[in-house]
């Protein structure tokens, strides 16, 4: 089966303390904190580092009087906010309202939606680290469904100490996103490959799509439940 659609608009931020090599994009954004100028102050109190990240994203393609559907997807989401929340429990304090509203996984993009006015749908996805083909394939169903493009942000931020390990993953706070359309943009086909293929190209990390959106490259692979998909330009 292969699935067909463009993607006309792409952009990302990645924390400055990586350890992963990036190229320089100019699509790509590398500093210590993602650019909120374009966040509004008082929505902007409200956000932590990835509610932050993830609105950046959105409203950098986003225009004004704009109601676009949105495909949301973050491992952990707002975790920080999550550990707070079970830490007051635990220590039998009363559970601070923000915390617990903005905890929950679609909260960034609700609160989101009522400053910006949107009332299309929004999908809200948790796929692991391995995120990209099931936001590729939410948004490309919505678009069968009748939709002109869909905006899809891909975000996460470093795991807590209490629960971190050694091959946790992401190492740095990130967020992409970009805008899929039925033809508009660079034209693009999503297959899966023979369960045999060659593992040693594919690349893990959200981050590679902006790469292969930016540069002259083909084709890329991405792992999804132990099955190679070729992202490559039609």
């Amino acid at each position: 089966m292969t699935t067909s659609f463009a993607i006309s608009e792409w952009s990302g931020w990645q924390a400055t303390f990586s350890d992963e090599a990036v190229d320089t994009l100019s699509e790509l954004t590398i500093s210590e904190t993602p650019d909120v100028a374009m966040i509004p102050p008082m929505l902007r109190r409200r956000l932590s580092l990835l509610g932050r990240a993830c609105a950046s994203e959105i409203m950098k393609h986003l225009e004004d009087g704009e109601d676009i559907p949105i495909v949301y997807c973050s491992q952990h989401g707002d975790i920080e906010r999550t550990l707070k929340v079970l830490t007051e429990l635990v220590d039998h304090q009363p559970v601070s309202p923000m915390h617990f509203s903005l905890a929950v996984h679609n909260a960034i993009c609700g609160v989101l939606s009522i400053q910006a006015g949107l009332t299309a749908n929004i999908s809200t996805i948790a796929a692991g680290q391995q995120s990209l083909v099931p936001v590729l394939l939410e948004a490309a169903g919505i678009l069968l469904s009748g939709a002109d493009k869909v905006l899809c942000v891909i975000c996460d931020v470093l795991l807590p100490e209490i629960y971190r390990e050694e091959q946790s993953l992401p190492k740095t706070p990130y967020a992409i996103s970009f805008v899929m359309t039925r033809s508009d943009g660079v034209n693009l086909l999503l297959q899966q490959l023979p369960l045999d293929g060659d593992k040693s190209r594919v690349n893990p990390s959200p981050i590679s799509l902006i790469a292969f959106l930016a540069t002259k490259q083909t084709e890329l692979l991405i792992e999804h439940n132990n099955v190679i998909w070729q992202l490559a330009r039609d």
